[in-house]
Order: C-alpha cells, then sequence, then structure tokens
C-alpha cells in the first residue's frame, strides 16, 4: 500500500473494514487494528518505536473511553533508520473470488493471494478480474456473493461456475451458470432489500427471499473470522457507497485555563512531550503514582526538577481524566456527552482564550458596526489543532447513537484479538489549520422566534422536529421536551448561516468548499444558550493553513462577504420548488428550503451530512419574504 492512500485516508474513508482498489485494479479490503504497526513478516515493533506514533488528546479519551491513540505511521523505505522503516498497514484480498475476463469462469482465492497466485492460476494469463458482487448486513458483516447457493448448484465442488455478463441494463442479463449440474440464475432481485418503519433493520432481502440465505458473519478484515448473525444479507456492488461508513468523531485542543502559572506551564511540558505523556498515564493508571513519578523524572529529569512531586500528580491527573478547559455555566438540563464536549469548545472559542499559541491562537476581531445588532462576537482562529479519532463503521444503515456501547464496540469491531482494557487502543490524527468563529447574539436570536413564531411552528411541525431530533450528528438536546421548534430554528439558522458562508468563502479565501470544515455550538437552554459556528480548514501539515481564511475575518473584507452570501441564497436556481414548503426533503427528511443548487455542501465539509438546512430560516420565503433572520440585509442592499 505504499504510497497509495494517505494518513489521513486511513481514518476515512479507507480505515478498517473497507474496501480499497489499489493501483492495478484489485479489490482488497483494509485489515483490523491487529494488522497495523508491523513490517514484513508480521514482526512486532518495539514499545519505542509505536511510542512515536502515539496522539495526546484527553477529551477524545474521556469522551471515547479509550486511553490511546495511534497516527498511522507513513511507509518509508529506509534502511538507514530501520526502527521506523516499513511499517505496514495490513490488507486481505476481497471479495475473494475473480471471473476470468475471457471464459467467464469463476475461481475462489485465498484472503492472502499475491497478485503473483492469480496469474499463475490463469489459462489466459492476467486475464482475472474481482467479480463485481458482494453481500452485507447492517451488522457489519460483510462475505462473497453467495454465487453456489444463489444458482441452486448442486455440485459438490464450485469449480464449474461461471459468469456471464450480457451487457443489458438491469441484473438480468448478469447469469451465474454452473456447468456440472446445468443450473443457473440471473441477478435480478439479489440488489433489493427493504428497511423496518423504523428504518432501524433490513426486513426483507433479495438473497433472503428468494434463497433463503442468512448471513454468514464472516469479518474478512480480522482474517478468517465469522460470528453467529441473525440478519438477512443484502447484496451489494464493491463501489456501493452505503456498504462501508466510517464513523469517526473529531476535538479542537483546548488550552488548561483557570490554572495558576506553575501548572499551565507543567501541562505545556507534558504536552510537548507526547508520546512520555502516554506512558505517564498508562502507568499512572496501571502502577500507580509512584511508577508515574518515576518514569517522569527519568526521562524530564530537568525539565521538571523544580516541581514537587504532588504537583506532577496533579498535572498528570489533570490531563489524563479530560479536566474541563475552562469554568462553563451549567445548562439547565443536562447535556448529552456529545452536547457538552462542543460546550466546552463554545466556551474557550467565545472567550478566546490562548495559552499555548502553537496549538491553538485566536484573535477577537471588530463586529462591522452594521451586524452589531445581530452578531456578538467574530473570532480569527489563526492556528487550531484538529484531532480526529476513527472509533468504527456501518454498513447499509448508520447508527442512530454509535457512541453507545464504547469502547466495548469498537474494540469487537477493529481487533482481532482485542488488547487488555489497559492497552486498548484507536487510529488518530493530528491536523493543524486555521478558522473563522461567528457567535450570535442570543437576544436577537430570541427576539426572532417569538416575533416569527406562529409562522416557525407551522413550517418545523412535530414531524419534521422529531425527524432533525433523530440525527445523532445534530446534537439534538438530551430531554425530550427540549427537542421543540425553538430548538430546531435555532439550528437550521446557525448551520444554513454556516453553509452559505462557505460557499461564499470558496471565492475569496481560495480553498475549495471540500477543503473547508463547519463546527456548530447550538443550545436552546434558558440558562447556557449557544449560537455559534466555527468554519475551519486543517491539513495533515504540521504548517496547517496559509492565511487565507483567517484573513476573511477582518471587518472591511467580512462585511461584504456575508451580505454576498445572503444575497445569493435568497434566490435559488431551482425556485420555485426549491423555496416552496412541500414537506420533508433531504434523505432522512430533516432539511426544508436547501439543495445543491443552492446550499447543499459535501459530506467531507457539512458535520451533519446536509442534514438540517432551511434557507428559509435566513430569507424567509415567497410568501413572507420579511420573515428570514437576516431579511434584514435584503432590504438594505
Amino acid at each position: 500500500m505504499a504510497n497509495d492512500i494517505r494518513t489521513g485516508q486511513l481514518i476515512a474513508p479507507f480505515g478498517p473494514g473497507s474496501l480499497y482498489n489499489d493501483q492495478y485494479g484489485q479489490s482488497n479490503i483494509v485489515c483490523g487494528l491487529d494488522f497495523w504497526l508491523k513490517k514484513p513478516g508480521d514482526s512486532k515493533i518495539s514499545d519505542a518505536v509505536r511510542n512515536k506514533y502515539l496522539i495526546s488528546e484527553a477529551r477524545l479519551s474521556e469522551l471515547l473511553k479509550v486511553g490511546l491513540f495511534y497516527q498511522p505511521p507513513q511507509y518509508i523505505y529506509d534502511r538507514d533508520d530501520p526502527e521506523i522503516s516499513q511499517l505496514e498497514i495490513g490488507i486481505h484480498r476481497f471479495p475473494r473470488w475473480y471471473v476470468d475476463k475471457i471464459s467467464g469462469r469463476l475461481t475462489q482465492f485465498n484472503l492472502e493471494s499475491r497478485l503473483r497466485m492469480l496469474k499463475a492460476r490463469s489459462p489466459n494469463r492476467e486475464q482475472w478480474q474481482p467479480v463485481r458482487f458482494i453481500s452485507v448486513c447492517e451488522n457489519g458483516h460483510i462475505s462473497d456473493f453467495p454465487w453456489k447457493e444463489w444458482s441452486g448448484c448442486t455440485c459438490s465442488g464450485s469449480d464449474q461456475l461461471f459468469l456471464h455478463d450480457a451487457g443489458g441494463p438491469d441484473l438480468g442479463s448478469v447469469k451465474v451458470h454452473c456447468k456440472g449440474c446445468n443450473k443457473g440464475r440471473d441477478l435480478q432481485g439479489a440488489m433489493q432489500y427493504e428497511l423496518s418503519d423504523d428504518k432501524s433493520e433490513v426486513e426483507s432481502s433479495g438473497l433472503y427471499s428468494k434463497a433463503n440465505l442468512s448471513c454468514t458473519g464472516n469479518r474478512p478484515w480480522l482474517g478468517n473470522i465469522y460470528e453467529p448473525c441473525d440478519r438477512k444479507p443484502v447484496g451489494a456492488l464493491i463501489n456501493q457507497s452505503n456498504i462501508y461508513m466510517a464513523k469517526s468523531i473529531s476535538s479542537i485542543y483546548l488550552p488548561y485555563v483557570g490554572q495558576d502559572q506553575r501548572a499551565k506551564e507543567l501541562s505545556l511540558i507534558f504536552q510537548e512531550n507526547e508520546s512520555l505523556l502516554n506512558l505517564a498515564k498508562a502507568s499512572l493508571e496501571l502502577g500507580g503514582e509512584e511508577q508515574a513519578l518515576i518514569l517522569v523524572k527519568g526521562n524530564l529529569d530537568n525539565l521538571v526538577a523544580d516541581y514537587s512531586d504532588a504537583e506532577l500528580i496533579e498535572a498528570l491527573k489533570n490531563l489524563s481524566n479530560g479536566q474541563k478547559a475552562v469554568d462553563q455555566i451549567s445548562p439547565t438540563t443536562s447535556d448529552t456527552a456529545e452536547l457538552a464536549f462542543r460546550r466546552s469548545e463554545f466556551t474557550i472559542l467565545s472567550a478566546a482564550h490562548t495559552v499555548n499559541p502553537d496549538e491553538l491562537r485566536i484573535i477577537s476581531s471588530k463586529v462591522p458596526d452594521e451586524f452589531s445588532g445581530w452578531i456578538s462576537k467574530i473570532h480569527r482562529v489563526e492556528r487550531l489543532r484538529e484531532t480526529r479519532v476513527f472509533y468504527g463503521f456501518d454498513r447499509l444503515i448508520r447508527s442512530k447513537k454509535p457512541l453507545d456501547n464504547m469502547p466495548e464496540s469498537a474494540i469487537h469491531t477493529l481487533f482481532r484479538n482485542p488488547p487488555p482494557e489497559t492497552g486498548q487502543w484507536l487510529p488518530a490524527v493530528k491536523n493543524y489549520g486555521e478558522g473563522i468563529y461567528i457567535e450570535l447574539k442570543d437576544r436577537d436570536v430570541n427576539r426572532w422566534l417569538d416575533d416569527h413564531s406562529e409562522w416557525l411552528q407551522k413550517r418545523l411541525d412535530s414531524s419534521f422536529v422529531a425527524n432533525m431530533a433523530d440525527q445523532y450528528l445534530l446534537n439534538a438536546p438530551d430531554q425530550l421536551t427540549d427537542r421543540n421548534w425553538r430548538w430546531a430554528a435555532r439550528y437550521l439558522l446557525v448551520h444554513t448561516l454556516s453553509h452559505i458562508l462557505i460557499k461564499q468563502l470558496v471565492f475569496e479565501c481560495g480553498y475549495s468548499s471540500a477543503a473547508l470544515k463547519e463546527r456548530l455550538y447550538v443550545s436552546s437552554d434558558t440558562k447556557a444558550p449557544m449560537a455559534a459556528l466555527l468554519i475551519y480548514t486543517a491539513s495533515g501539515d504540521a504548517d496547517g493553513s496559509l492565511g487565507g481564511l483567517v484573513r476573511q475575518g477582518q471587518p472591511e473584507l467580512l462585511e461584504p462577504l456575508i451580505r454576498r452570501a445572503v444575497d445569493t441564497a435568497s434566490w435559488c436556481s431551482a425556485d420555485p420548488v426549491c423555496s416552496e414548503d412541500m414537506g420533508h426533503r433531504g434523505s432522512q427528511h430533516s432539511n426544508k428550503a436547501a439543495c445543491h443548487a443552492c446550499v447543499l455542501l459535501p459530506e467531507t465539509s457539512c458535520e451533519a451530512m446536509n442534514n438540517g438546512l432551511d434557507r428559509a430560516m435566513l430569507v424567509g420565503e415567497p410568501e413572507n419574504p420579511d420573515f428570514g433572520f437576516l431579511s434584514r440585509l435584503l432590504t438594505n442592499m
């Protein structure tokens, strides 16, 4: 896999369990974490080498309940440094069934079969190609397509199977046939399936109803591993988008503020020695305070000589436990874990705290006078660090609550031989970048909600709000009573504003829309409300980005940018169809006036997979053009 996949792509979209086509056109499946950080011949690496790839992020460790994160290694062929050279990420050959392009004969290879083995077994030399069809289930299993069972073959072996493709418009033109028993069948209906009413499971499938086939429970990314499964298998194409949906979560580095100067300095010392920090945290948990102190003093003797044992242990515990970054206002009702995670970021960004400028540097910017009525704060985030962790994947159906059963679900999915609890780890990448933070005035948002409550309640009916709240990525309130039209309108407002700004920034800052990302901070809690957004970019290079985005946060540039964005959003080339209230739209029925011609973004940019959007929240609708939160800007243009 050398030079084929970037490090960041091993988090998504080519994480463990994903299918990947190599430079030879061969289909492979990326192996589980047992097969990572190893050298050719399955030889293990030393702890010292492994620790070079450690990433420390206490908040994510606390949220995911996993103490260690490792960055996927770059493949380096360097004989001068044998310790870090030729570190591999394992792959297996999948699907195992191949078809001869000339004769159509089907042959099954092993997961470990090399390309030269395929060539050696081909009568026509180099004519083998992987079949296009596989089977999957919503429990995450993936198997070869059951060619023999589907065809009805009664032979003892499977060496007489042939696959013929007549090139027709549907799967009826693709037929598997056994020359031994003369049984055969086309693939019509093999890919069909229906979901249950709540879309939580596959209710029926073509493989089950037409051939009475059950899921084999195969997990080829871990080897020849099978487990019991009672789900109905679904036929699929190897390049189908819903056979692998990576689950990842990211965090923005937050400094520890509110500490005395000595504690801050000590925290920085530990964070600058990341590998040692992770070892010390593990030592503290396993061997106790004495073992942790021996490790720290033995490696950082000169740097920590002026600190007492109590100070060292306190700093380690703070960094281990994901201590709150800053004192924050507690909400009236309890937040979900995910919403509380975002609230910590909101508190730091809103206060513009900069303690460690190499990791997070925030500069307050003046709010343009024309926008002072509805924008509370604008900050230019000149530098930020984003850590993204991969913790599993879904097939066919996205998990509604993916963080439930963590870390057990991730460890079971990603490891063949799960490590002990203290050694559990997940892959992660660390990126640096820049961004713009915009916070709306809560008083003005509430006034808008009150003034247009009748229109909003009619537009955002209970079923639409329920669809929104059902989307995990939208970070809905924990209490059902708080999942109301006021929360939905606030979320739609902030989210759609973020999208139109990203689409306009593409023309101003030089980044593509796929390179920009968003983080939304939304809460309708009366005591601790949030209505803010962060638009940022981050790359794997240690230098981060080039400053083109953060420059747009200057008042003289941001004011015309926002005006142009709102003006563009006021009209869509798909109007009047897009603007009309024609029910619930989008893949999850959680959008209103939103389409690819106006506000939808590449999925790499939108944190909610393009759900929870409505232009009308900003610019009103044709019948009520003055009802939008930013309709005032259109009348002044």
